[in-house]
């Protein structure tokens, strides 16, 4: 079957060169009319072969590139970048069973995130091109990994933009939730079905275990805590109690269940309501973990979202007297400097001493070329003074 051809304009081609993989309208020479999803060439205003993309003419992002080569988006190609990412994984995380396999544009596939929880793979499909792949993107990751279950977790918001559907699918075999894996020798519950994203933060993985050298004989405070997965590293690591504030009442039972599984339960108390509030009369603590939602969503939000960041850090860290800060945003549209310009501004009179900066896990990797996919930006400071 013929591919279509888009021809590029010069900056169109300056940032293809760059490795971009979305093109703006402004990118093309003129915009493609291809039904959503449709597989296009990329030609040079001369007409030299540069890239294979998808397209989506409703989209503020009209298309996006998957290959260099001139290749289809077929099962071969899916499965064989589905191998290259299962192995350098497996150097990361060589024996752990649960890890992000495909992490979007740090993996060189726009619009597709792929989550694995032991046998039980969570897809989530964000554009129009990979919907009309769906069928390709399953067969090939039933190849490379046999799962015992392939999830769609196709609810993101974000579908809308592409005119897609919202939906949850369990596609082929069975899951009954919560699910349990293991990670650094922890018991976890994951619901793919129902949970925040695919089920569960693995995003953090690296922060924990930086987390749980610093909790020896501290009183935690694990705040937005979802199923409580940094208050039990933090257990591990010898913290004399963790109180885990949590809005979600089903968030925070898998977090109580999580802690009776791993030995924990008379160290692990669940506190349901809102970080604010609890925070007001929070009690004297050694270490608070700050781990909210994503404040700022779009742009338009990012006065208000900024706002908020700075209501819950102020609250944080009058609940310390002398101790430990993590603090940490998952929003890609606040950077790292502004976090720390928004403790530093509120620390005046108290003394910061900054620890480590902190990042996303290495299976989610960076795209230089797309500053989007480092999203996670966090720190640890030692706070004292009053």
């Amino acid at each position: 079957m013929k591919v279509p051809s888009v021809r590029l304009s010069p900056r169109g081609v300056r940032r293809v060169l760059a490795g971009r993989l979305w093109l703006e309208e402004r990118d093309l020479a003129e915009r493609p009319s291809e039904p959503p999803g449709t597989e296009v060439r990329l030609l040079s205003p001369e007409g030299y072969f540069l890239a294979r993309g998808y397209t989506n003419p409703r989209s503020r992002i009209p298309v996006r590139i998957f290959s260099r080569e001139d290749q289809s988006l077929d099962v071969p190609f899916l499965a064989e970048l589905f191998k290259r990412a299962l192995n350098l994984r497996r150097k990361i995380y060589p024996g752990e069973e649960a890890f992000r396999l495909i992490h979007g544009e740090g993996d060189g596939i726009p619009g597709l995130t792929v989550d694995v929880y032991g046998g039980v793979i969570v897809v989530q499909i964000s554009t129009a091109g990979l919907e009309r792949r769906r069928e390709e993107i399953l067969a090939a990751l039933s190849g490379v990994l046999s799962p015992s279950a392939l999830v769609l977790r196709n609810d993101l918001p974000v579908r809308r933009e592409e005119g897609l559907d919202l939906y949850v699918e369990v596609v082929s075999g069975r899951v009954d939730p919560p699910i349990e894996i293991t990670m650094d020798g922890l018991r976890f519950l994951v619901d793919p079905l129902e949970g925040q994203k695919t089920g569960f933060f693995l995003d953090q993985r690296e922060n924990r275990r930086f987390v749980r050298r610093l909790s020896r004989e501290a009183l935690v405070l694990d705040l937005f805590a979802y199923t409580g997965a940094f208050g039990i590293y933090a257990l591990a690591g010898g913290a004399r109690r963790v109180f885990a504030v949590e809005r979600s009442e089903r968030a925070l039972a898998l977090a109580e269940e999580t802690a009776r599984l791993n030995g924990f339960g008379d160290r692990f108390f669940p506190i349901p309501g809102r970080v604010e509030e609890f925070l007001r009369e929070a009690p004297d603590t050694d270490l608070v973990i700050l781990d909210p939602p994503a404040f700022v969503k779009t742009h338009r939000a990012l006065s208000a979202g900024l706002e908020k960041y700075r209501e819950v850090n102020r609250l944080a860290l009058r609940a310390l007297g002398r101790g430990l800060l993590f603090t940490s945003s998952c929003s890609q549209f606040v950077s790292g400097e502004k976090l720390l310009e928004i403790v530093r501004g509120l620390s005046r009179g108290r003394s910061l001493r900054l620890l480590s900066r902190h990042f996303q896990a290495p299976d989610h990797p960076e795209n230089p070329a797309h500053p989007e996919t480092l999203y996670l930006k966090g720190f640890t400071f030692w706070v004292s003074g009053v």
